[in-house]
Parts: C-alpha cells; sequence; structure tokens
C-alpha cells in the first residue's frame, strides 16, 4: 500500500483494517494530529508549529490547517499534500467522519420538556419507547377537549406549560436551590423580560464583566451617603477572623457606626502568620481609607495577637482607641467557667469550683455522639423527641450551654427513650456503652448538675446574644 520511504497508515496494517474504536490516542476533535509531528506549541489557542509525516513540510497552525492540507480541501494558501495517495486519503475521511460521529454520540441528549398533550413515544433518546405510558389526555377526553379549547388557546397554556418546564429545568440541570425561587429578583426579572418582545438575556460574558462592574458601581453610589455619615459621627473599624467553607482563613474589615456597617475588606490570609505587626498593617490601610481624623475606635478580639496590634494602632494614631471586643470577652468568660484549665497556680481555686461543669460537658458530649453514630438509636431519638441534637462547633460562642440548653428541653424524650423496650431489645451495637448512657440519662444528679450549670451560665449567653449585633450595645453591658 505504501512505499519505504512513505509512512504507514495508522488505520492499516499489512491491508488489515484497525478497528477504529481501539484508537484511544486519537483525539476526536482533531484526529488527524497524528499524522504530523509537532515541534513547537504556538501562543495562545491550540496552534501548534508541526511536520506533515508524508511530506515533511512544516506549517504552523491548528488542527483545521493540518487537515486541509492532508485532506486536500483546497482551501486558499494551504498547499494540499502530494505524497498523500487516493487510498490513504479515503482513509482519513474514515477517521474523519467516525470521530464527528463519537463526538455526536457522546453529547448530552436533548430531552423534550413534559407535556400534556404527548405522549411517552415522542421521545429525543434512544431508548425503546416500545411500552407507551397512557397520558391523562387519552384516558380523560373531557381534559383533551379542555386543552384544545379556545379559551386554552387564548391563554396559551401549552406554551405556559412549556416555559415552566424550561425554568424548571435550568435549576434541575444547574443544581440551583429551590430557595433561588423565592428571591425577589427571580421573579422581577421575568415580569420585566414578558414586557420586552424578542428579549434575550445577558450571557456569560456579560454577566461576569460588564453587569458585574455595573451593579459594583450602583451599589457604590447607594452606599456613598453611609461613608458621608463617617465625616460628621464618626466610625469604628471592626475586625474578625473566621474561615469559608474551603477551610481557607479570612480576615474580615468593617466599618460601623448608628448609620450602618459596611464591609471594606475580606482578605486570605492563607500562609501568613497573623502576628500583631500583621494585623496592625492591615488596620492601618483601612484607617487611611477611611480617614483617621473620623475613626474613633479599633474593635479587635482579645488574642494576643490582635492586643499588641491596638497597641501598634493606639500608638501611631494617639486619637484612636482599641476596644476589645464585647461578645469574645463574655465567651471567654464562659469558656473558663465551662472548660477551666489548670495552668498557674492561681487557677486552683477557679479549676476546683469549675472542674465538674467540665465533666458533665463531656458525659453531654459523650450521650449525643453515642446516639448520633449509631443508626438505630437515632431512630429510636426521632421517635420520642420532636427537636433535634445538635452539632456545634466548638469556636462558636456559647457552644457548651447551647447544647446544655438543648439536653434541658428533650430531658423527657431521651428518658422515655432509654426505658422503652426497643432500647434495651437492640443488641447491634455496643450493649454495654448503651447500658451506661440509660444509666447517665437517667441518674437524677446528671440532670441537677446540668440545671445548676445554666442557672449562672443562661445571663452570661443572654447578654451575649443581645449584644451579638451590628449596633452600638456596650451600654447594655453596664445596664446588665
Amino acid at each position: 500500500m505504501s512505499t519505504s520511504n512513505t509512512p504507514p497508515d495508522p488505520l492499516h496494517d499489512g491491508g488489515e483494517e484497525i478497528n477504529i474504536d481501539d484508537l484511544s490516542n486519537i483525539d476526536d476533535k482533531a484526529p488527524l494530529w497524528i499524522y504530523v509531528n509537532k515541534i513547537e506549541k504556538m501562543v495562545g489557542g491550540g496552534s501548534w508549529r508541526f511536520e506533515c509525516k508524508f511530506c515533511s513540510t512544516k506549517y504552523s497552525g491548528s488542527n483545521w490547517r493540518a487537515t486541509t492540507h492532508l485532506l486536500k480541501d483546497g482551501a486558499k494558501g494551504i498547499k494540499e499534500c502530494l505524497k498523500v495517495t487516493s487510498q490513504q486519503r479515503a482513509n482519513m475521511r474514515k477517521l474523519v467522519d467516525e470521530c464527528k460521529k463519537r463526538i455526536q454520540r457522546a453529547a448530552p441528549k436533548t430531552v423534550l420538556l413534559p407535556s400534556s398533550t404527548r405522549n411517552a413515544s415522542h421521545s429525543s433518546l434512544d431508548y425503546d419507547m416500545s411500552y407507551i405510558v397512557p397520558i391523562a389526555n387519552e384516558l380523560d377526553p373531557k381534559r383533551r377537549k379542555t386543552m384544545d379549547s379556545p379559551l386554552a388557546k387564548a391563554f396559551k397554556n401549552e406554551e405556559r406549560e412549556q416555559c415552566d418546564g424550561e425554568v424548571a429545568r435550568m435549576y434541575y440541570t444547574g443544581g440551583l436551590s429551590f430557595n433561588l425561587a423565592r428571591n425577589p429578583h427571580y421573579q422581577n426579572s421575568y415580569k420585566r423580560a414578558s414586557n420586552i418582545p424578542g428579549y434575550v438575556p445577558p450571557g456569560y460574558e456579560a454577566l461576569r464583566t460588564g453587569l458585574l462592574q455595573k451593579e459594583k458601581k450602583n451599589l457604590e453610589l447607594h452606599l456613598q451617603p453611609l461613608k458621608n455619615s463617617w465625616k460628621q459621627k464618626g466610625v469604628s473599624i471592626c475586625s474578625d477572623g473566621w474561615s469559608d467553607p474551603q477551610r481557607r482563613p479570612i480576615f474580615n474589615l468593617l466599618a460601623a457606626n448608628e448609620s450602618g456597617p459596611m464591609m471594606l475588606r475580606a482578605i486570605n490570609t492563607h500562609g501568613e502568620t497573623k502576628t500583631g505587626e500583621m494585623i496592625a498593617e492591615l488596620i492601618i490601610d483601612c484607617i487611611k481609607e477611611v480617614g483617621h481624623e473620623s475613626v474613633i475606635q479599633v474593635v479587635t478580639d482579645n488574642a494576643a495577637n490582635c492586643v499588641k496590634a491596638g497597641s501598634l494602632i493606639s500608638a501611631k494614631y494617639p486619637t484612636i482607641f482599641w476596644t476589645p471586643c464585647v461578645v469574645h470577652t463574655l465567651n471567654l468568660a464562659l469558656k473558663n467557667i465551662c472548660s477551666p484549665l489548670l495552668n498557674t497556680s492561681t487557677d486552683e481555686g477557679v479549676y476546683d469550683s469549675c472542674s465538674w461543669i467540665k465533666s458533665l460537658s463531656e458525659d453531654v458530649n459523650w450521650i449525643k455522639n453515642f446516639i448520633m453514630n449509631h443508626g438505630m438509636r437515632l431512630v429510636m431519638f426521632t421517635e420520642h423527641c420532636d427537636l433535634k441534637l445538635l452539632t456545634i462547633a466548638s469556636t462558636r460562642f456559647a457552644s457548651t450551654v447551647v447544647i446544655f440548653k438543648r439536653f434541658k428541653k428533650i430531658k423527657i424524650g431521651l428518658q422515655q427513650m432509654v426505658i422503652s423496650t426497643k432500647w434495651d431489645d437492640y443488641k447491634e451495637d455496643n450493649v454495654t456503652k448503651a447500658y451506661a448512657v440509660k444509666q447517665k440519662i437517667l441518674d437524677e444528679m446528671f440532670w441537677d448538675g446540668l440545671e445548676y450549670a445554666l442557672s449562672f451560665t443562661l445571663p452570661i449567653y443572654s447578654v451575649i446574644r443581645v449584644v451579638d449585633t451590628d449596633k452600638p450595645s456596650l451600654h447594655l453591658v453596664d445596664e446588665w
């Protein structure tokens, strides 16, 4: 089929045709790349500098240029390969056609939208549709007559049904939350579009570029009155750290006064050590943005690095005060009560007085984890308790008090659960632990301790709930 100086045809070997489906090294979108040697990748796009395996001619371009050269398509400015035989060219065309079919077969199938006037035989899928599910129109002639009535046609019921199906499919295929349908802009956008004949919604590029910048400018315009109030009423710079769903550490900076809060920056501090100098530098940048004449105080939590940052800022701007966060201070107080640590000799009295609360917290979490980690025990719990067991992050404010409150509310349900016959009859998990959990839940000393702990921690928790807002609330602590 070819002479000694002609490269072998990848589709044939000794006159025998190779199964195209077995050619896994072929790119369906650019199958004829196998007939050229790629020399160098060009900047941008999918262009290469390549050499034809048949005529050894070098070209620069994309797969389209290589295909035109090999298949003798006669495009202007591209010379055909004279070394390719007619049989080889036919094999190449066959390969290109087969790859196009593969792409077509792999493409998503178009599924028709639900319709009250179409039966199951009208499908775009390559499935066996020999079984036809009876539809309401065929079973109920009156419904069919209603769908074809002049009134239904006047209200365009079928078109409305198709439009609803298109919107619903957008949600399903895009993985959108159903709560989006409650967004007022969702309803308003369709109402506005219905009054504009031929309206086409914005595409990908418009949403991420022009429209995004326009919305940003609009928000800045609406925030300008708030910024103007900073010079008249003063402003506080507040900072806080948290982790986003990807566990990246984010450092937030806000400006707040009686007119309302405004986010200034959200900085990704991944890979950086949060020293006092680093935090002070970030806050000082915001002070310069706002204007140091307008800043009254800087509010941070009570961590050592934040305390140092506050002292550095006060040294640079003597008129700006550093104020510790009230919520964080009260939360630290609760933490020392509920989880006391024996670090120094001065802590011995606090530890002796509050160590029992730590043991109580450990018992509560042990009961909660046993129930939640065993499927059948969790089923028994849901049968007797209307409320759920809470899983609260240890970093959340007053997490111990929150779980104590929940246990107090579900006390009766927990006791009914462990005295039921199902609890003792189920033997598939750790029976010894199940018996210990039962004994602890039925122990009145356990519940008396929980009640006593709540009696003096709930007042602190209630203040945390009140002051954990965007409004000035320091005076509420004095009133408390």
